[in-house]
């Protein structure tokens, strides 16, 4: 026999549906534990936000203020 043995085949096609599967898995469990964090990281990336714009206008006041 000259083709590629039959059973070869179907054993690297059962280990991609395994690793698609676990694959799947691991990107449930990421958005599972991201969901579960949403609102902490809203008001965390929110205050800092807030501070930055706080700082960049102190910044951009003091630099126009302070000009020749």
């Amino acid at each position: 026999m000259t083709g590629p043995d039959p059973g070869r085949w179907i054993d690297r096609m059962i280990g991609w549906c395994f690793g698609i599967l676990l694959a799947v898995i691991a990107l449930y469990c990421a958005v599972a534990l991201i969901e579960s964090m949403l609102p902490t990281l809203i008001i965390i990336i929110g205050a800092l936000a807030i501070g930055a714009l706080i700082v960049g206008a102190i910044v951009v006041i003091r630099t126009w203020c302070n000009r020749w």
